[in-house]
């Protein structure tokens, strides 16, 4: 909401319709003890307030806002003799200064540039206080709020106390690793080592030698024992990343190991117990390479006891502004930058690309941004242009949180796609009118005006001639 505060009625009730036509919820005071009784009883953006008044001044009105509604912005209207005035009332916590007469497109673009500052400062805040009650989880690298992610979790937690195998499901980037470490981190192992191995990045010939160990001459090269990742991992749990890349003649080893818990260093003939948790991971599906004989089917069973599949980042999209805030803080604070904030934009965009690279991709984002801005916020500008351009598609895919995607029937008019598309940007901006605007590239009365209007094409009995008030600002 705006407050306008202004002893002279003409005054007040100019810049009413002006700020109504912006489509932002108005209320009118013509004196400060006025102003107070709405700050009391409503939730307020702006005010936009007279310097000079009788008995409250503008200077008054400031202080009272203060300490009343802190997050509440001022913007000060004054003649050209107390410009000084206005200035000194900046010092004191004023956003802006305006003099009179005031001009529309002047007062609309402080009163805006106002709003958004609130609108910033108001979801940053909200973002660093839910990443304070995850900080467990931040902690061990895996953030997140969304239902899907959530299940995730549980299911680690659940699995954690046993000694059961567990087999990660889910594309490049999604935390996998991560994943398999907070498994360890919660299981009675966490004293024992984590130790992961990448199966598809060591050659087959070396592959059998890094798990197993091998004994002194057993090829060239071996010049000494060597123990393998099992038998470092005693007591702890190993980490089986890309186990689908496995060879089939190692397939059979790595079997009896989880059926007896035995191995055999290459070139030895003692049979070593050793006692390790495994969890696995792969990004392609196991079941099908089991079908086209790629995978042994006995194995595949052997590590799927307890199956989880972690949702790739497109698929919890509210998730976005949580992780993005968190690589912001971690990454200002490890370049010595003083980045603390993204704006209103820069997160809608964040939140409306499809990140192919999941939570990977969208760190690295967020550092280059971070590295490039000049400023203490992020804006779109920061961005990778891939990202910088993705608002646009935001009907092409499902939105986050299970919702329904955006499907228009064949036959439906374009007046009808433009409403349906119009408010499905709304929703995704949380009802911003103006940052909805900017995403479709139209102009905000364009949303009013083709919202105002149903399936008929006719007016809607009973609104007003101008734009609606948003109750969101």
């Amino acid at each position: 909401m705006v407050l306008v505060v202004d002893d002279e009625a003409p005054n007040l009730e100019s810049l009413g319709k002006i700020f109504e036509r912006e489509g932002w919820r108005v209320a009118l005071a013509p004196s400060g003890p006025v102003a107070l009784e709405v700050l009391r009883r409503e939730m307020v953006s702006v005010v936009v307030t007279d310097l000079m008044m009788p008995g409250m001044t503008g200077d008054d009105v400031l202080r009272a806002v203060r300490a009343l509604s802190p997050g509440t912005e001022v913007v000060l209207m004054t003649a050209y003799g107390t410009v000084e005035s206005a200035v000194n009332a900046m010092k004191e916590g004023a956003y802006d200064f305006i003099t009179k007469p005031v001009k529309r497109h002047a007062v609309v673009k402080i009163v805006r540039r106002a709003l958004e500052k609130v609108s910033l400062v108001a979801e940053n805040r909200a973002l660093r206080a839910r990443l304070t009650e995850l900080a467990p989880l931040e902690s061990g690298g895996l953030l997140g709020d969304a239902p899907a992610f959530r299940q995730v979790i549980e299911t680690l937690r659940q699995a954690a106390p046993t000694s059961a195998t567990v087999l990660l499901h889910g594309e490049s980037g999604t935390g996998k690793e991560l994943a398999a470490r907070l498994l360890h981190d919660l299981s009675p192992r966490a004293k024992g080592p984590f130790v992961p191995i990448n199966c598809a990045a060591i050659p087959e010939g070396l592959l059998e030698s890094e798990l197993f160990g091998h004994e002194r001459g057993a090829f060239t090269g071996a010049v000494a024992r060597k123990e393998g990742r099992f038998e470092r991992a005693r007591g702890g749990t190993l980490f089986l990343d890309e186990v689908g890349e496995i060879p089939l003649s190692l397939q059979v080893k790595l079997l009896r190991f989880l059926q007896d818990g035995a191995l055999e260093r290459v070139g030895g003939t003692e049979s070593l117990r050793v006692d390790v948790r495994v969890v696995a991971a792969t990004n392609k599906d196991l079941a099908e390479a089991v079908r086209t004989g790629r995978f042994r089917e006995d194995l595949y069973y052997r590590l799927d006891v307890v199956s989880l599949r972690l949702p790739p980042l497109r698929e919890r999209r509210e998730d976005v502004p949580l992780l993005a805030m968190a690589f912001l803080r971690r990454i200002a604070e490890k370049n010595n930058k003083r980045v603390a904030a993204f704006t209103p934009a820069a997160l809608a965009s964040l939140e409306g690309y499809s990140w192919p690279g999941n939570v990977r991709e969208l760190m690295h984002a967020v550092e280059r941004a971070v590295i490039l801005c000049r400023g203490d916020t992020l804006d779109v500008a920061d961005l990778p242009e891939a990202v910088r351009g993705s608002p646009t598609a935001l009907a092409e895919l499902p939105p986050s949180g299970g919702a329904k995607a955006l499907l228009v029937p064949l036959g439906t008019t374009m007046e009808e796609v433009e409403r349906q598309v119009i408010k499905e940007t709304l929703r995704r901006t949380r009802g911003d009118k103006n940052l909805a605007a900017q995403i479709l590239g139209i102009a905000a009365r364009t949303i009013y005006r083709k919202l105002d209007r149903d399936e008929e094409g006719r007016l809607v009995e009973g609104r007003p001639a101008g734009p609606p008030g948003d109750e969101n600002e």
